[in-house]
């Protein structure tokens, strides 16, 4: 077996890196029942091994939607002669908020009791203090009876299309069945209401409180409190020894990993143009073939008289974009459009994309978008026209219908840290990009998206409402290899017919895919591979189901290119996988090459032939082995 080990001592994460990466999980069961308890969350509710909600939690948000880490302590799992009972203390911390929350859950054969009492060591202003219940996104399409709080009764539909709007409002009890099994979820404490969260890319729907149309924020004063809780009732019709067979009070054992099979087959699409964010140094950035673009976002800060770091900012773009051979990518957010593309002349003959914002909305509003286009054209602008939203693609969905209609394509950016910094929630949010680009091209009506910039963390908040603009947050992930196996994970989901371009990142520093000294990190690594390659075919990849329903921890992303098929893999689990990959026909694995992105920096990828040649014997491949959070690169030589 060929294999890349780690030799001497090779950094790793730190302690609190590797807690947020592999959180303690406590496994749990109790009868039909069984969850896990990760981090703060009960998540993944299943009975008789059907997916039932994706998580339980308890959020505080401050005045400007942020939330303050959770800490979890006081851990107990006991027994009863009425259940199972699990316990667990929450402290929340950071953005000046002091806060602390009692959880418990009580599990019979019938039921599950989650209950919070959240009490506020400081005074502090909050949008939202409360439970939160995230079904999962395969609820999609499922028929749901909707109990408000004067009883009255609403039949609906978990929307199957991303809601721009609430589908659920004035949440009492909802009521749903699946596979013979009838499901009641009661809300107390407070009014709730269901919203789609894949509008932000979350792999989930929520139901929260306290509804959004009451006025926040409010101000909460050292030591009020709230209570809640949620009470989730099946009523199964299946014949009784199917529920005991999933029985068994105690907790549930983690499992075991079976190797995965994988089978590439034929052409399904197309690497999409991939391009950087230029952010505040982009000439560090060392050459990167193929690169489509360098994207320059230029805001109106506060304070400053008005563009006056624009030129600087411009003149660093367009000399980076020409060092890399790539196109300059504008994105201008401001109060003044048609002054400040009259402002950006100088650049506009020579730029590839052009997106104008307004500073309130962060919407191309229509009132302005006339003039934009002409003023720009009289400039010598001939590149593309972009409408769409500078943030997420929830403002893209809700405004639709002021999106203006004669754009040449369509815009909004990504990120998978919203709502959750877990990293769950991170690597669950990455099919669902595939949702959102699919939903933003139907809104287009055949008009292609780009899609970017793609940050792990917010590049400005939306959505606060203390008008602060907070200087943007680096994630301590980006310089691992989990980010290049999560990069890996978007790219894959975002090979869609119509995304015509994806940026991802910045250039360098601690939001970049280098350091200040231009060495490429681990995402960079991949991103400069991919590149490279941009515009070849990528085949199909039919993966075995993962257990449980599960998503499967593992991308691969066969590209064929005149050099030969190069098969691009990550793991985005914190075990070993092992991949039985079996090659298209004609291909051979004589002669293949291997490279772990990261490798100084923990990333393991290994790979074995078990056949030379793809002839009656069968198919040629080898076993791939993905150490854990590891992305990597298998070369297979064109044959003559």
């Amino acid at each position: 077996m060929s294999f890349q080990p780690l030799t001497g001592e090779q950094p790793g994460p730190s302690a609190i890196i590797q807690a947020r990466l592999a959180p303690p999980v406590q496994q749990l069961s109790a009868g039909p029942w069984t969850a896990q308890l990760v981090g703060d969350e009960l998540a993944h509710l299943c009975y008789a091994g059907r997916p039932v909600l994706r998580a339980v939690k308890a959020v505080v948000r401050d005045q400007d939607w942020r939330t303050p880490r959770p800490s979890v302590s006081n851990v107990e799992v006991t027994q009863g002669v009425d259940g199972l009972h699990v316990q667990w203390t929450v402290t929340y911390a950071g953005y000046g908020v002091e806060y602390g929350g009692h959880l418990s859950a009580r599990f019979t054969p019938g039921t599950v009791d989650v209950a919070f009492e959240g009490t506020a060591g400081n005074a502090f202003r909050s949008n939202r203090i409360g439970l939160v219940v995230l079904h999962p996104p395969a609820d999609a399409g499922r028929d749901v009876t909707v109990e408000h709080s004067d009883g009255s009764i609403t039949a609906s539909q978990f929307p199957r299309g991303i809601s721009p709007h609430q589908p659920f409002m004035d949440v009492a009890a909802l009521e749903w069945a699946d596979a013979g099994t009838a499901f009641r979820l009661e809300f107390t404490g407070d009014v709730f209401e269901t919203e789609d969260q894949r509008n932000w890319t979350d792999a989930s729907f929520k139901t929260y409180s306290t509804p959004l149309d009451r006025p926040f924020p409010v101000e909460v004063a050292a030591g009020d409190t709230v209570r809640q809780s949620v009470f989730l009732e099946a009523a199964t019709l299946e014949p009784e020894e199917a529920v005991e067979a999933a029985a068994g009070l105690g907790l549930a054992g983690s499992g075991t990993t079976k190797p995965v099979r994988a089978l590439l087959g034929n052409a399904t699409g197309h690497v999409p143009a991939l391009a950087v964010g230029a952010g505040l140094q982009p000439g560090v950035l060392p050459e990167i073939t193929g690169l489509d673009s360098l994207m320059v976002e230029l805001d109106e800060l506060p304070g400053e008289a008005a563009r006056s770091n624009w030129p600087a900012l411009l003149q660093a773009a367009a000399a980076a974009a020409a060092a890399h051979g790539a196109g300059l990518d504008i994105r201008a957010t401001t109060p003044d459009p048609v002054g400040a593309v009259a402002d950006l002349s100088a650049f506009l003959p020579g730029a590839k994309r052009l997106a104008v914002f307004d500073s309130g909305s962060q919407f191309t509003e229509p009132e302005t978008w006339q003039e934009v286009k002409a003023t720009a054209h009289a400039a010598g602008f001939r590149g593309s026209f972009l409408a769409g939203v500078r943030s997420h693609f929830t403002e893209l969905n809700r405004g639709s219908s002021r999106t203006p209609s004669d754009s040449d394509a369509l815009t909004f950016s990504i990120t998978p840290q919203m709502h959750s910094t877990e990293s769950a929630h991170v690597i669950d949010n990455v099919a669902m990009q595939r949702v959102v680009a699919e939903n933003a091209l139907r809104l287009g009506g055949g008009r292609p998206v780009h899609v970017g910039p793609v940050t792990l963390l917010p590049r400005f908040n939306a959505v606060a409402t203390s008008g602060e603009a907070a200087e943007p947050e680096a994630d301590e992930l980006q310089a691992l290899p989990f980010t290049a196996a999560w990069l890996l994970a978007s790219v894959s989901a975002l090979t869609v017919d119509g995304v015509d371009s994806v940026t991802y990142f910045e250039a360098s520093g601690p939001r970049g895919i280098s350091d200040s000294g231009g060495r490429l990190n681990p995402a960079g690594e991949l991103l400069k591979e991919l590149a490279a390659v941009q515009g070849s075919e990528v085949l199909s990849v039919d993966v075995e189901a993962a257990p449980s329903g599960r998503n499967s921890p593992v991308t691969l992303y066969p590209v064929q290119s005149a050099a030969g098929l190069m098969v691009f893999a990550a793991n985005l689990a914190g075990a070993p996988v092992d991949v039985d990959v079996h090659l298209p026909a004609g291909i051979s694995a004589a002669g293949f090459e291997f490279t772990a992105f990261g490798r100084d920096a923990g990333s393991e990828v290994g790979f074995a032939a078990t056949d030379g040649t793809n002839d009656a014997a069968g198919p040629a491949g080898g076993k791939l082995t993905l150490g854990p959070w590891s992305a990597g690169v298998v070369r297979f030589p064109a044959t003559s």
